[in-house]
């Protein structure tokens, strides 16, 4: 018997969540349900599109791994709140990190809207994921990551967005992170902040220049004389991707173990070599010379040139290396709005104010140092202000760097997760 649409929709959730097997979901829908299938929801259960870097199979709740060269148009969970609503009274409460929106963009958008922003931090986005899953906090919006995208929707813990009510995303964003390939069309996020990972480092302490090295990463295995001196990102992902990159690897979303774990050997080879700092200080640490070379978000580059570079420091003594589309990961933060909220049209609003001109380039050049991709923000204009320094020119990335060839850490299956973690785990501990 041909199944209706609903009942179609309702097994495709079943089936997201976990709670069917795709030859449970693929019996229940029969012959007429399978026919019935558009393109966008066959991937759900059918084949090729699990064929992926990763290891070939689903991933959280049986959405396939989304890749910059492999999209994934996410399931609709709900309907998007009609247009022309007015914003809600009260307290509207978000939920981020620490330190990574500016108190000045929180007290702007409630003066605007005659509210009370309310505030609550995490530390990491596990902890942040489990929270919200079992109701120990409940933001209204949250800063989510690209690779948490599909965990939290097969959760139906994401509100989709009605985009009438976030025009600066056509109006002032990439093109390429107004289709991204983790949420195409947009339908749950907006973009907040883009960002790689490369290598900083002092050039008033540093012999070599890093720049002309063949392999640049190979410096953290080569830094004797920088002992004590130098730090690698407290991050899984980051971390053990260093070994990778260091051996030529660039599947950076792999979950072979072999290879997970030769990068894991290849990090406990450099603890005797410099002993690094596993951290994620270094925009305090380059600045104030505690670390000569440290493993680097762009950002934070950024933030020691603005805030932290000792007086009289000549800032041209900060350097930066990223090596190019493919060659280093690149990553962009996300604002959601919770499908609990009770007030879903200030979610939206909040949206849209992240992703005003003047708001971002201040929250930006103000208090995060994280770019915003925002259409008219670029390194020359940022050099001729002052802002940076010439050296730092390479931090400021352009919206071809996220492209289909970019390298960028994504959604792995819970299997992988685990393999990663466990991996960084022995690293971290000395084990």
């Amino acid at each position: 018997m041909k199944k209706t649409d609903n009942e179609v929709q309702e097994i495709l959730s079943e089936f997201a969540l976990g709670r069917l097997s795709r030859r449970q979901a693929l019996r229940a829908l029969g012959i007429g349900g399978v026919a019935a299938l558009g393109s966008s929801a066959w991937p759900l259960i059918g084949g090729s599109a699990f064929a992926d870097e990763a290891g070939k199979k689903p991933g959280p709740g049986g959405i396939p791994l989304a890749r910059p060269n492999m999209p994934v148009k996410l399931p609709l969970h709900g309907d998007p709140i009609k247009s022309g609503l007015k914003p809600e009274s009260g307290t509207f409460k978000i939920y981020n990190y620490q330190d990574y929106v500016d108190q000045k963009v929180m007290d702007s958008f409630a003066k605007k809207y005659n509210v009370k922003v309310e505030l609550t931090t995490f530390d990491s986005m596990d902890q942040a994921i489990t929270r919200m899953a079992t109701g120990q906090v409940k933001p209204d919006s949250t800063n989510l990551t690209p690779d948490r995208m599909a965990q939290m929707v097969a959760g139906k813990l994401l509100r989709p967005l009605n985009k009438d009510y976030i025009p600066n995303l056509a109006a002032n964003i990439w093109p390429a992170l107004q289709d991204p390939y983790y949420d195409q069309g947009s339908q749950y996020s907006v973009p907040y902040v883009v960002y790689t990972t490369g290598i900083g480092w002092r050039s008033d302490k540093i012999k070599e220049d890093i720049h002309k090295l063949d392999n640049p990463w190979s410096i953290f295995w080569n830094a004797q004389a920088y002992t004590g001196y130098v730090g690698v990102l407290d991050d899984a992902r980051e971390a053990l991707s260093l070994g990778m990159m260091y051996k030529g690897q660039y599947d950076l979303n792999t979950e072979d173990a072999d290879v997970i774990n030769a990068s894991l050997a290849e990090l406990q080879k450099m603890v005797p070599i410099c002993h690094p700092k596993v951290d994620i200080k270094e925009y305090q640490q380059l600045g104030d010379a505690s670390s000569y070379l440290h493993q680097s978000w762009s950002g934070d580059l950024i933030s020691c040139a603005i805030n932290y570079l000792a007086k009289g420091t000549d800032p041209n003594v900060l350097q930066y290396w990223a090596g190019g589309v493919g060659k280093t990961p690149v990553q962009n933060d996300t604002w959601v709005v919770l499908a609990h909220s009770q007030k879903p049209v200030l979610g939206h609003l909040w949206l849209n104010h992240l992703l005003d001109e003047q708001v971002a380039y201040d929250n930006f050049v103000g208090f995060t140092s994280y770019q915003p991709p925002q259409n008219k923000i670029n390194a020359d204009d940022l050099i001729k202000a002052g802002t940076i320094p010439e050296t730092l020119r390479t931090t400021i990335l352009k919206p071809e760097d996220l492209g289909a060839n970019s390298l960028q850490h994504c959604s792995l299956t819970p299997a992988g997760q685990k393999l990663w973690q466990s991996a960084y785990a022995k690293f971290n501990s000395g084990a």
